[in-house]
């Protein structure tokens, strides 16, 4: 879990234009992990990637693209992921879903612009709803689909904590593309069965009855609607790695446009 040692932000921003601040109930428990890494290798270049569904983005030359679909087949009620790049060696992952926005009326209702004067709350709003499923899952210590991308990898969420949030407009976007918005967020997993112990804790607990490691992740997501989909880019990477790949990582999801013109 994270450590109380700083109060750093572990976000720095999605280009200069759109920053994303930690939120304070996060910060205080961010270790020095995050700390910017002076001397981390340089990151690879990005290069152009056209995905098949007809988005855009940016990702490093050397990342494998274990899927890019078309989505022109039949895909479940629910959506589907329609991409999934990384560098699976370490398992840095970005992954772009897309979903029907009939199935997510709170996200139109809370896009629309009805008042200016809530454009300063309206991205943390967003991102409390987009991620409403992830904290009911660890008040409940329910099982759910953590690791980017992947259809049914699901575990236990122990820990959830949603960081900063922000909107952005871009250059390069589709027409009917009116904003999009950026959000942060950390989760401890279980990949066995979650116990309460004294005190309010959990543990993850082995078939033997043995406490087993926790997977700790940082994720930036960005989302937007286009052509009656939700489209929400997932951006992840091992705790333990964020000062080395997260400015990266943001990037990536920065740049992505749909539909794509470039």
């Amino acid at each position: 879990r994270l450590n109380g040692d700083g109060r750093r932000a572990f976000l720095g921003r999605v280009t200069a234009s759109s920053a994303t601040l930690l939120s304070s109930a996060i910060a205080p428990r961010v270790g020095p992990a995050f700390a910017a890494d002076a001397s981390a290798s340089a990151p690879a270049p990005l290069a152009p990637f056209v995905g098949k569904a007809g988005f855009f983005m940016r990702i490093p030359s050397g990342w494998v693209k274990a899927m890019d679909r078309s989505g022109d087949g039949p895909s479940g009620a629910g959506g589907e992921t329609l991409a999934l790049v990384g560098n699976f060696r370490d398992i840095d992952t970005v992954s772009v879903r897309r979903e029907p926005m009939s199935a997510h009326p709170d996200f139109a209702e809370a896009t629309r612009r009805t008042n200016d004067d809530d454009d300063d709350t309206r991205p943390r709003r967003i991102a409390e709803i987009l991620t409403s499923a992830e904290r009911g899952a660890v008040e409940a210590n329910q099982a759910l689909g953590v690791v980017a991308g992947v259809e049914g990898g699901s575990s236990g969420v122990m820990d959830f904590r949603l960081g900063g949030a922000s909107a952005f407009e871009a250059e390069g976007s589709g027409a009917g593309v009116d904003r999009y918005f950026a959000y942060d967020f950390y989760t401890e997993v279980c990949r066995a069965k979650i116990e309460e112990i004294s005190g309010g804790e959990k543990q993850c607990v082995g078939p033997r009855g043995d406490v087993l490691d926790t997977i700790q992740r940082r994720n930036f997501v960005v989302a937007a609607e286009s052509d009656g989909y939700l489209y929400l880019v997932k951006a992840s990477a091992l705790e333990s790695r964020w000062d080395q790949v997260g400015a990266q990582l943001r990037e990536i999801a920065g740049s992505f446009r749909v539909p794509q013109t470039q």
